[in-house]
């Protein structure tokens, strides 16, 4: 195994290159011999080798009897850049050792230039690739930005970068910079003006590269505690003509100025900004009017479905539809999914299958409709919709969506049927006093000289009572009108209890005296109320008692202070009592219980709906209670005077 002379050629690498002594010497003999077998067994010889020792790359060559030359790889320029010293021992010998590391530096040259220019190229289409995903990936246009930036400091070898975006007026309204720590952040205080270098990026929408910034007559419009410039790079961010903002670099490392491929590069960059800028603002344009959509539609009366294809799913949904179906709906939402969680369809009765409901038929076969639905809600709540659909085409005619409006036009339904209802019962409550008043006064009229005396009399009781019993409906009718209408008046007043409920319980027992009367009143109650509105209501409330109890059984009327500075006013009837299923219906207008019905009972099932009205209209409660022992008892409260007061 040929000799390696290693010592006077380590002081020769150390005094030329700067290479410590101490890193080929602890290489190890092994790393040696096993550079120099690689040149080959020949005893004179040009050929090189390389090995690496803690890191670095070594050249070695051999040449005659046993003798090497060894040197530190580097960015050979030209072959006589290689350095070579070693003990010869004669002039040709150095000669071929000299010629075969010259020779091994320029190919290693060219192999470095290609390698550095093939890592330059994967560096470039890493870099197009890495700005296409920012912009393709992202939606926030801050994130996108900070990658661009980023990524034009690496690829130029910048110290720093920095990129600005401008608003309408030419401003610079933001900076995002790379490069720089929070500390030197934290000591410019401000963002630059625009002005100077930067304001002539802005107007010219030009590149500007600069070897030393600081000669130029433009280096200012940077803030102070700005980094200190020297080389300089910039570039306008410029989208449809417009410029948008810049790209500016500076502090070229290892090197006094950029580069074309810098230059070349960063201008890529800045157009991928551009187009970055340009789509955020499409899709914060975008967003504002949806959002403004959303808020319109958010603000109807009506319910609105917005349903796409391909694949079939609700992309918009209104606050209005949530109340009316019962549930939140969260676009983008599958169809399926919404037809399952929605409620049961009907069109007069009968149910209708998720495909023949309105808008689903818009979206698939793109018909236009117009109908009543009853929805039936999981809660057993039914509604009545009017609902309108229609497909939504595109230029070419293509369905590209379906939307469909919910009008709630429950409450219309119900007011028609209770105006129907109303009107049947009108006709039948007016026809029966209308009936008697009509035949008795016929009778009077043909008849009268040939009646005596006692059946005149009652003709003219039963016109009577039928002409009061006309006027109280009447009078119902007209409080009703006025209550709706909001005319409802009221005077207040201290009211003696004792003598308002003696005066109606009169009234009451000369047109029914089968009924005795029981009356317990607290000592000088008074309750502070509209006279005429409270004796209407304990008139109805024993008017209902006569109705219902039968005849001879008594007919109790309390009043007594209650809880709160009330007074509290209950009548009770023995009748059958109310059925526990008109308990919660007994207060609305034209309900008439079970009992009315089978016993044929008189009456527009109005007079608890008008007591409600009047009570509540006082600041109190009216309220049933069903007692043990059979029969009805209804409590209202009004408020009482104390001596507080």
């Amino acid at each position: 195994m040929p000799r390696l002379t290693v010592q006077p050629l380590l002081a020769a690498l150390e005094t030329a290159l700067g290479v410590p002594a101490s890193t080929l010497a602890s290489a190890g003999a092994e790393t040696r011999r096993a550079a120099l077998h690689a040149l080959g067994a020949h005893q004179e010889t040009d050929g090189v080798a390389a090995f690496t020792v803690s890191g670095r790359r070594y050249l070695a060559t051999r040449y005659g009897r046993g003798h090497a030359a060894i040197v530190l790889l580097g960015p050979f320029r030209r072959p006589e850049d290689v350095p070579c010293d070693a003990p010869v021992l004669d002039a040709p010998a150095e000669a071929r050792a000299r010629r075969a590391l010259a020779q091994a530096g320029e190919g290693l040259s060219q192999v470095m230039a290609a390698e550095r220019k093939r890592l330059e190229l994967a560096a470039q289409v890493e870099l197009i690739d890495s700005a296409a995903i920012a912009i393709t990936g992202e939606l926030e246009l801050s994130t996108v930005l900070h990658r661009i930036v980023d990524l034009a400091r690496d690829v130029a070898g910048a110290r720093y970068a920095a990129l600005g975006v401008t608003n309408e007026r030419g401003e610079i309204v933001s900076l995002i910079v790379s490069g720089m720590s929070e500390e030197e952040q934290a000591r410019v205080p401000h963002i630059p003006h625009g002005r100077g270098i930067l304001g002539r990026l802005l107007r010219e929408g030009k590149t500007i590269r600069l070897r030393d910034l600081r000669t130029n007559p433009d280096a200012y419009g940077f803030p102070e505690g700005h980094p200190e410039m020297r080389s300089f790079l910039g570039v306008p961010i410029t989208s449809r003509g417009r410029v948008l903002g810049n790209l500016y670099l500076i502090e070229k490392r290892f090197a006094r100025d950029f580069t074309d491929e810098d230059v070349r590069l960063v201008e890529l960059l800045a157009r991928y900004a551009g187009v970055a800028i340009e789509n955020a603002g499409l899709y914060q344009r975008a967003e504002a009017q949806q959002a403004r959509l959303q808020a319109i539609i958010d603000q109807l009366p009506e319910a609105v479905l917005l349903v796409e294809p391909n694949p079939e799913r609700v992309t918009l949904a209104n606050t209005q539809a949530a109340h009316l179906l019962g549930w939140e709906i969260r676009p983008p939402l599958a169809l399926d999914e919404f037809l399952a969680a929605n409620p049961r369809f009907q069109v007069d009765d009968t149910p209708l299958s998720p495909a023949d409901i309105p808008v689903v038929r818009a979206l698939r076969y793109g018909e236009t409709s117009r109908r009543e639905i009853r929805m039936v809600r999981s809660d057993g709540q039914a509604i009545t919709a009017l609902v309108n659909a229609a497909p939504v085409r595109d230029a070419d005619g293509k369905i590209t969506a379906a939307i469909a409006v919910f009008q709630d036009i429950t409450a219309i339904k119900d007011a028609e049927q209770l105006k129907d209802d109303f009107l049947s019962l009108v006709s039948h409550e007016l026809r029966t006093p209308m009936t008697t008043i009509q035949g008795g006064a016929l009778l009077l009229l043909q008849n009268g000289a040939d009646l005596d005396e006692e059946t005149r009399h009652e003709i003219l009781t039963d016109i009577a009572n039928e002409s009061r019993r006309l006027a109280g409906l009447v009078e119902n009718m007209v409080q009703l009108a006025n209550i709706r209408a909001g005319r409802f008046g009221m005077d207040s007043e201290p009211v003696h209890l004792r003598t308002l409920l003696q005066r109606a319980i009169d009234a009451m027992q000369e047109q029914d005296p089968e009924h005795p009367f029981v009356l317990d009143v607290e000592r000088d109650l008074l309750a502070l109320g509209d006279p005429g509105r409270l004796d209407q209501v304990v008139r109805n409330l024993l008017h209902n008692a006569i109705k219902y109890a039968p005849a001879r059984t008594p007919i109790e009327v309390r009043a007594a202070r209650g809880d709160n500075g009330t007074v509290i006013v209950s009548v009770r009837d023995h009748g059958p009592g109310i059925d526990e299923e008109d308990l919660p219906f007994v207060f609305e207008r034209f309900q008439r219980g079970k009992q009315a019905v089978l016993r044929h009972t008189a009456g527009m099932g109005l007079g608890l709906y008008l007591s409600k009205h009047l009570i509540e209209a006082h600041g109190g409660q009216i309220w049933i209670e069903r007692p043990p022992d059979g029969g009805t008892r209804i409590h209202f409260s009004v408020p009482a005077i104390t001596d507080d007061l």
